[in-house]
């Protein structure tokens, strides 16, 4: 029964890579779990419900994180091949300020998305005159 319950939630439930472009928050969302667990009998529930709701939080951030850093990461590999095609420095100039807003921005890069990041900016050094 429990087997049945559990192949049905995986199916809708999708845990986030262990290295994607954001690091991973499960850590944090445990801890938050545990704190609810014992703050439970100390507050009627109420604690846990903040703690709780502290974690879908932080759940909902890193999914709306890694939505935008996909989107971000996709639209600096476009302007790559664009300016492979068109050779219009505009692009480059696009990958110099999309990497440099997403390193200002977001301080919960993964060394995946860093390494990216800084294989664009070579890549713009190398072509940029």
């Amino acid at each position: 029964m429990f087997k049945k319950m559990i192949s049905k939630v995986e199916k809708f439930v999708k845990v986030p890579p262990k290295e994607g472009y954001i690091k991973n928050s499960s850590i944090l969302v445990t801890g938050l779990m545990i704190i609810g667990m014992i703050l439970y009998p100390f507050t009627k529930g109420y604690g846990t419900i903040i703690a709780l709701a502290a974690a879908l939080i932080v759940m909902v951030g890193q999914k709306l994180l890694i939505k935008q850093a996909k989107n971000d990461f996709r639209d600096m590999y476009y302007a790559k091949d664009m300016y492979l095609k068109t050779k219009n420095t505009e692009y480059l100039d696009f990958i110099t300020a999309r990497s440099k807003q997403m390193t200002n921005d977001v301080k919960v890069l993964s060394e995946r998305a860093k390494k990216e990041i800084a294989e664009l900016i070579e890549f713009v050094k190398k072509y940029k005159k």
